[in-house]
């Protein structure tokens, strides 16, 4: 809902300023089974996998600040001594990608983060 906000706000702010109409914005459609409507972040570049290892195959290359959500998550292989795992879903290309990231690499407050189900 956060991100929906901003972008009415945006598209407000953006319709003042010029005096065009307001058209409102509309988000990617949300994934059904998600967690939770929370949107997290990717606290630097990293990776989205396969599985819950960093020698499974790559499915996508995140960057710094890239939205996710997050269904569950993993134990799995330890990345920088955490070995929470979440099983994200992001929007790319009008396509959902959905993979295994590292929980280091997410901001979610804690690993595992209360409320989000074991996979």
């Amino acid at each position: 809902m956060r991100i929906r906000h901003a972008l009415a706000a945006a598209t407000l702010g953006t319709t003042l300023a010029f005096g065009a109409v307001a058209v409102p914005a509309q988000a990617a459609p949300k994934k059904a089974g998600t967690a939770s409507d929370d949107v997290f972040y990717t606290t630097q570049a990293t990776k989205q996998y396969t599985c819950a290892k960093t020698t499974c195959r790559v499915k996508r290359n995140l960057f710094a600040g890239q939205p996710l959500s997050i269904s569950c998550y993993y134990v799995g292989q330890s990345v920088s001594g955490n070995n929470i795992w979440y099983y994200t879903t992001t929007w790319q290309y009008e396509v959902w990608v959905d993979g295994y990231t590292p929980g280091q690499h997410i901001n979610t407050g804690a690993d595992p983060r209360p409320g989000i189900p074991r996979c």
